[in-house]
């Protein structure tokens, strides 16, 4: 998915956005953990709620913006009320927190009534703003990597259960509305067993 493909299909996209060929940037705004894009992966109706499904996703971020600004975007699914997935964080944040942990909430213009996951498991040192995310959604656990050599891993096991018969949407908001989120890439697989 790359810049202009998600401008093109996603459901609901924030305004407050400029694109190139390689990159979208989300630019501060005005709503705490606003979303900044939505979308659809599967439709309602082609799973059912006991389907077992596992989505491997690669989130590419601006590495000059995750270095040297307030950026800490969440992505994830949401069946269209409940929402599962990582909250990646900027460097400056490193040793505070991990560089990815578990968020879970309501789905909506914001994400509302967050519960974190697995916050303050070990750091790491260099931001490359590469991720490597797997939901094993029928399960409700969720695995997220940084995408290079000896590099850090959180598992976390979510309280929410999706509803996947409504159908999955890819979401992102961001944490702090003073925030910005560049997105060069997101790569998303969907694995059927």
């Amino acid at each position: 998915m790359t810049p202009t493909w998600l401008e093109t299909h996603a459901s609901n996209i924030n305004s407050a956005r400029s694109s190139t060929d390689e990159q979208l940037t989300f630019e501060p705004g005005h709503l705490r953990d606003a979303a900044l894009l939505k979308v659809p992966i599967i439709p309602a109706g082609i799973l059912t709620d006991s389907s077992l499904i596992t989505l491997k996703i690669v989130l590419s971020l601006d590495e000059d913006i995750g270095k040297k600004e307030d950026s800490d975007p969440s992505l994830g699914v949401s069946d269209g009320e409940s929402f599962v997935g990582f909250e990646m964080v900027n460097e400056k944040n490193y040793g505070h927190y991990s560089p990815c942990f578990g968020i879970e909430g309501i789905s909506g213009n914001s994400l509302t009534e967050i519960k974190y996951i697995s916050m303050y498991s070990s750091s790491q040192d260099t931001y490359t703003g590469q991720f490597v995310i797997t939901l094993k959604l029928n399960e409700r656990w969720g695995l997220c990597s940084l995408a290079q050599d000896e590099g850090f891993e959180n598992k976390v096991e979510y309280n929410k259960r999706l509803r996947l018969s409504n159908g999955l949407t890819l979401e992102v908001y961001k944490d702090n509305k003073y925030e910005r989120v560049g997105i060069k890439f997101i790569e998303v697989t969907i694995i059927m067993t």
